[in-house]
């Protein structure tokens, strides 16, 4: 597909964007520049429904799909009539239709929500084409989330987290054995559809409802992975298009971003820089994204292929309506080659045992005693301790060695159902704990990233955070839910590769 219009469908797909005659007040799905009953002279202005939801009207399954779906098997297709909007032509997400003939009627007038998911890609060296044509029942795994924008107050004060989101894949696979994973005993599988992009949409999306902030106030972006499906090229720059982060202008957004890589450290390193620059004279006020995602990788029936998940988690810093300040930072780093992926390779390697001690706990406990040496607290003056976990054993016993109690670290556990999440195991940690803290209550975070590093941060709760729980789609509700659906080893590896 040529670049002109491979722009021009990211315009129109990415938002589900239209256009309204304002005279008579006719939609259009694609856009068009004029009004069939106006004419030249009517007015058209853009719509856009990614925020939107829509009913099943018509469909059909389709068995055999053409080249460029053909990766996804068999799926359900059809018909979108958006609330207050067109209909459009869509594809239902996270539904694998059997093998039996399928009664499409049960589907009719069953409420929708978009998906921001893969379409197709022009081959192997070509580009990924996404849309947010691809919809998911909202009676099923996904719930509707209205997005309703709150102005933020004018009163700034120290800078923090504004607002969270985490997304956690439908899909889930067992393990038959929990020791031989170390404690992990299901982990989330990617779609068919999803990488590591639409992993950051999402959860980015959700953080953005849950601040109820608009996103022109978002104006720089970092999205920290390791899968990123390109080499070059930021999934930043998608992410920042399909959310609209900045101020509009010409077709693109006054804002900035980068993609960054330290294994798993790669989005919470980024933390602090968030903060720091929303605090930088000339940016305040304004706000700073930071996401992180990853489709982690393994090799078949290696070590890590048991304890590897798929999902990721977004927060947005600034400095007005903070729900958690943050207070303390430390950062402690040494080359530890204990896990690495060459340029070009497709399975990361690692060094076993050596993973453990005295690359993660040297890492880990240290930058906790640290930061608690530097700000004067104990294990005892924290209601939290959140580590980065490469499996469910790891960040307690790096808890315990610090001094902390198990009750302390066991709310942010996910590890345990979802597997590592890689960039997003510490944030989607955190995440957990801020869906159950109470103003006043601290929190200690640590990061690990193979290489070697590792990040402390110490927040203080605010009582903002009461103020905006109803917006939040907590992480273990995710983790809970009782449509997720569980996958066999082929299918789990089949997506994964395709991801």
């Amino acid at each position: 597909m040529s670049e002109p219009v491979t722009r021009r469908k990211i315009l129109t797909d990415y938002r589900i964007r239209a256009t309204q005659c304002e005279l008579c007040g006719r939609i259009y799905f694609p856009p068009k520049l004029f009004c069939n009953v106006e004419g030249r002279g009517s007015r058209m202005v853009f719509r856009d429904y990614f925020n939107s939801k829509g009913t099943f009207s018509t469909g059909a399954v389709v068995r055999r799909p053409t080249n460029r779906f053909e990766y996804m098997g068999s799926f359900l297709a059809g018909f979108i009539l958006l609330h207050d909007g067109p209909r459009v032509p869509g594809r239902i997400t996270d539904y694998v239709p059997p093998e039996e003939e399928v009664n499409v009627d049960q589907f009719i007038d069953r409420e929708v929500v978009p998906r921001f998911r893969k379409a197709y890609e022009d081959g192997p060296h070509g580009i990924i084409y996404y849309s947010s044509q691809n919809f998911s029942f909202t009676d099923d795994y996904y719930p509707y989330q209205e997005y309703q924008k709150v102005k933020p107050s004018g009163e700034r004060g120290r800078p923090g987290i504004v607002g969270y989101g985490v997304y956690i894949p439908k899909f889930r696979i067992e393990n038959k054995d929990a020791d031989e994973s170390h404690g992990v005993k299901e982990r989330t599988v990617p779609f068919a559809d999803e990488d590591t992009t639409t992993f950051a949409v999402e959860a980015a999306k959700r953080a953005l409802i849950h601040a109820g902030l608009d996103g022109r106030y978002v104006k720089k972006c970092y999205l920290g992975s390791e899968s990123a499906p390109y080499a070059v090229k930021p999934s930043m720059a998608t992410v920042s298009q399909v959310l609209q982060l900045g101020e509009e202008y010409d077709d693109g957004f006054i804002s900035g971003g980068v993609d960054t890589q330290f294994a798993c450290k790669a989005a919470s390193d980024l933390f602090i820089d968030a903060a720091a620059l929303v605090a930088f004279p000339s940016f305040r006020g304004e706000n700073v994204m930071v996401i992180g995602a990853d489709n982690s990788q393994a090799a078949r029936d290696d070590p890590l292929d048991f304890t590897v998940g798929a999902g990721g988690a977004a927060f947005i810093f600034g400095e007005r309506d903070v729900i958690a300040t943050l207070d303390h930072y430390l950062p402690y780093t040494s080359d530890t080659p204990d896990f690495y992926r060459r340029d070009g390779a497709k399975y990361p390697r690692h060094g076993g045992r050596f993973t453990g001690k005295p690359a993660y706990f040297k890492h880990v406990v240290t930058a906790m005693k640290l930061i608690m040496e530097e700000a004067t607290l104990k294990p005892k003056d924290f209601d939290y301790v959140v580590c980065h976990s490469p499996n469910a054993r790891f960040p307690l016993q790096a808890a315990l060695e610090a001094g902390f109690e198990p009750n302390q670290a066991k709310p942010g556990l996910l590890v345990q159902w979802i597997g590592n999440l890689y960039s997003g195991s510490s944030p989607a940690a955190l995440a957990a704990v801020l869906d159950e803290a109470k103003p006043g209550n601290r929190i200690l975070m640590t990061s690990y990233g193979s290489g070697a590093g590792s990040d402390a941060y110490i927040f203080t709760v605010t009582e903002a955070i009461e103020e905006k729980r109803h917006r939040c789609l907590a992480a273990r509700s995710q983790v809970e839910n009782p449509h997720r659906q569980y996958v066999d080893y082929h299918t789990y590896r089949q997506w994964k590769e395709m991801s």
